[in-house]
């Protein structure tokens, strides 16, 4: 099964899969319920949304010290740039508007973290990487 969608392709679009270079990487990407979530939001906003982060191995650096499995690494994130707080205010709103878990990080990190992993959360988890 090919994951992709109008805008976002895992193929043509390395940052959506790991990046880690390890030897045992299985590039693992983003899934498609995840893709569609990030093409409503690129959607909404209406024009090109640059992906730093998608899916991540249990090798990629950013993982190996988890006691857990990340939002990366179950395949339900990504980070997308974001480098103003008008944009940082806009992906919020619609990572929430379109059922995202958790959403992190600001224009001052340079990129905004959303995920639609499972909760019993009621509300959307928010912080700041700084």
């Amino acid at each position: 099964m090919t994951i992709h969608t109008k805008n976002f392709d895992p193929l043509t679009d390395p940052k959506l899969r790991c990046t880690c270079g390890h030897p045992d990487c299985d590039r693992r990407s983003v899934d498609q319920e995840t893709l569609d979530k990030v093409q409503l939001i690129r959607d909404d906003i209406g024009h090109p949304l640059l992906i730093t982060s998608g899916g991540r191995c249990p090798n990629h650096s950013d993982e190996r010290s988890k006691k857990r499995p990340g939002d990366h690494q179950l395949c339900k994130a990504v980070d997308i740039s974001c480098t103003n707080a008008q944009l940082e205010t806009k992906l919020k709103v619609l990572a929430g508007r379109h059922g995202a878990t958790r959403v992190a990080g600001s224009a001052k990190d340079g990129f905004v973290h959303m995920a639609w992993t499972e909760t019993d959360r009621r509300d959307v988890p928010t912080w700041s990487y700084s």
